[in-house]
């Protein structure tokens, strides 16, 4: 016993020696670790009792001088960050739907183009009458609005942000969560400060022009000017993409392009990212090192290195603004920001730890967005490629460069294809040939281009430049269609639980965090993970509150006896058990398992098991070899069952969370 517990500790000792001076790179997981806990609970959580554990777990940290401790103080930390942000974001959610079309003055903060009319984000909403529509204008944080006609595409250059407008609309409620489980869009927009959506009925007038109030809406204007001038010069569709890596808006890429560039696994690219930002920043970097060294007075004298990084880094910052700032390029900035201080520090640029800074600090400014794929297909991607390139590959010279674009290629793509399954159940096959491919072209061509138009557009010379971007974003374009038309460009994929979701990442960060030779426990944790994906039981029952839709899967097809009640919810549901579309009770694939008793009662084969569906309480005419399955939201046995939440929403004063709402 004596010689085990040696061992053992033996063992501690040198794995404490070899990872400490890494602990840094465990504080993200551990915050990231809290964030999670607090957003997982049903109920909002004593914010006194949580500030009160914090504070003992920090003086207990500070007297006892523990690093293990550190686990427990960054848990801590980031479930009380949670809070602190859900509570001061406090923002207001409409719950449901206004009957009568009501008319507000509203401050135009965003106005982009999409595919058929404009999309606005509006906030401080007022009317002219003191009534209830008033009192719940005033409630308002911002209003996402939707101006669906052709007259919206020709006079968009009306609406500049930072103008009141007055707008006539009817508002719904933001979209709410398909099922227990699914991406919960209600959530994200909470954060944003979105508190309704609506439609625009009549055409939106201008009362008051803009002003440079605040360098927001000098931003926002100046996104919208450059917007205009690249669909001056190119074509809608080209223009579209052109504006997606300009400044972020792919509200006007057309479905079919979209749904080209997802099933060829290059969707990545259409959202500005730290691809963008690398590229960008490196491109900079190199043409002002270049341009300096031209000059040999400057050259011998002052340090080149130094000055072109400095130059990248305020090049960047501005495209950060112009893009949007969005998580993944605020990401980027924040690494690249990194890599020029240890470049003027003669330090290494690129580790583990300048992606630990730049996640402890985007959580600790919006804790929240670790929930969103943004951040986890990001960070996702970066560690794995970081991971990678620490363990300084041995390969011989000749084949370095086009070996190590294969293989980043595959490990950023691991990552960030299970997370692509978690949140939009589908999976592609191509990315490698489709990245292979279209990175070229990328770097040294289109982002370079982007760089030059911004520069020429300022002077009134950006014509030629955006004709050669153009036609580099019509090969994009095509090499994306070309692609998706290939064997496995698209695949859809079962929703892992939160279970498995849990191994896979836990045992990627081991693998990818850890140098000890341990580390390659972090693969068969992962082999865990994918055996319990894998073998995970899938719901076989889909029910809407009040049951006037209620879906069945079987083995070949999801079977639904009202196809437009919950539509939506309907189609996310059939995706997140693998099925790309769902079928009516009476067509082919679901007649083989589904019988019609009577209005409200059907018998299923579920699982080798005859299950009677039924909305009858009272109902006990099974056949002899079924199972009863009442639905009336009660727990049973005989399948497992999803139950939605019902079409009409309706408010309470007892709000579980403050992006959610009771249904009835």
């Amino acid at each position: 016993m004596n010689f085990m517990y040696e061992k053992f500790r033996d063992f501690a000792e040198n794995f404490y020696k070899n990872e400490m001076h890494r602990l840094l790179n465990f504080v993200p997981v551990g915050i990231g670790v809290g964030i999670c806990w607090y957003f997982s609970l049903d109920n909002e959580p004593s914010f006194e009792l949580n500030l009160a554990i914090f504070l003992i777990i920090l003086g207990v940290c500070a007297l006892a001088r523990k690093n293990i401790l550190l686990i427990f103080l960054t848990v801590s930390f980031g479930f009380l960050l949670s809070q602190i942000r859900t509570n001061q974001v406090n923002t207001f959610m409409l719950s449901e739907k206004q009957e009568k079309p009501i008319s507000f003055v509203a401050t135009v903060e965003s106005c982009e183009k999409t595919k058929n009319g404009l999309k606005f984000i509006v906030s401080e909403a007022k009317r002219k009458y003191d009534d209830a529509a008033q009192k719940l204008c005033g409630k308002f944080n911002k209003l996402s609005l939707i101006w669906r006609s052709q007259k919206a595409c020709d006079d968009v250059t009306e609406y500049t942000p930072g103008s009141r407008v007055l707008f006539r609309v009817i508002l719904y409620p933001i979209y709410m969560q398909s099922f227990p489980g699914a991406y919960d869009f209600r959530k994200q927009q909470y954060f944003k400060g979105i508190s309704a959506r609506g439609f625009i009925i009549k055409p939106p007038q201008v009362i008051e022009k803009a002003n440079l109030s605040s360098c927001k809406i000098f931003i926002e204007q100046l996104r919208q000017k450059i917007n205009r001038k690249i669909e001056e010069y190119l074509e809608k569709n080209t223009a579209a993409v052109v504006e997606a890596l300009t400044t972020g808006n792919t509200a006007g890429i057309s479905k079919e392009t979209r749904s080209h560039f997802v099933n060829s696994g290059i969707a990545h690219l259409l959202a500005i990212s730290g691809l963008h930002m690398g590229i960008i920043g490196f491109f900079i970097f190199w043409l002002f090192r270049v341009f300096l060294c031209c000059f040999s007075r400057v050259s011998m004298y002052y340090n080149v290195k130094k000055i072109s990084a400095m130059i990248s880094w305020a090049i960047t910052f501005v495209y950060l603004y112009i893009s949007g700032c969005s998580v993944p390029s605020c990401r980027a900035f924040i690494m690249h920001t990194l890599i020029i201080i240890a470049i003027l520090l003669n330090r290494t640029p690129l580790t583990m730890r300048s992606v630990a800074i730049a996640a402890t600090i985007i959580m600790i400014c919006t804790p929240e967005v670790v929930l969103f794929p943004s951040f986890q297909m990001s960070f996702g991607a970066v560690i794995a490629i970081v991971a990678f390139y620490e363990c300084d590959w041995e390969m011989p010279p000749f084949f370095r460069g086009l070996t190590l674009v294969f293989i980043t290629t595959i490990v950023a793509s691991i990552p960030t294809s299970i997370f692509s399954i978690f949140m939009f159940n589908q999976l592609t096959l191509n990315s490698l040939i489709a990245n292979i491919v279209s990175m070229p072209l990328m770097s040294f061509f289109l982002m370079p281009l982007v760089v030059i138009s911004l520069f020429a557009m300022a002077f009134g010379a950006a014509e030629p430049f955006m004709m050669l971007l153009g036609f580099g974003v019509d090969l994009l374009i095509t090499i994306a269609d070309k692609i998706s038309l290939l064997p496995g460009s698209f695949f859809v994929m079962p929703m892992p639980s939160s279970a498995v979701m849990a191994t896979l990442v836990a045992s990627m960060l081991f693998l990818a965090l850890i140098h000890h030779r341990i580390r390659l426990l972090g693969v068969a944790g992962f082999a865990c993970g994918l055996g319990g994906y894998f073998g995970q039981s899938l719901p076989d029952v889909f029910v809407s509150i009040g049951g006037k839709s209620i879906g069945i899967r079987t083995k070949d097809a999801v079977c639904f006896n009202n196809m437009a009640y919950f539509r939506s919810a309907g189609e996310s549901w059939a995706k997140s058990v693998g099925f790309e579309k769902r079928e009516r009770y009476n067509s082919e694939n679901c007649r083989k398992c589904i019988s019609r008793l009577d209005d409200n009662t059907y018998v299923a084969r579920i699982a080798d098991k005859n299950i009677v569906i039924t909305l009858n309480k009272d109902y006990q005419k099974a056949p002899d070899d079924a199972v009863i399955l009442r639905i009336d939201g009660e727990k049973n046995k005989s399948a497992k069952v999803i139950y939605l939440p019902s079409k009409k929403i309706v408010s309470t004063e007892s709000i579980i969370r403050p992006w959610t709402i009771f249904q009835e």
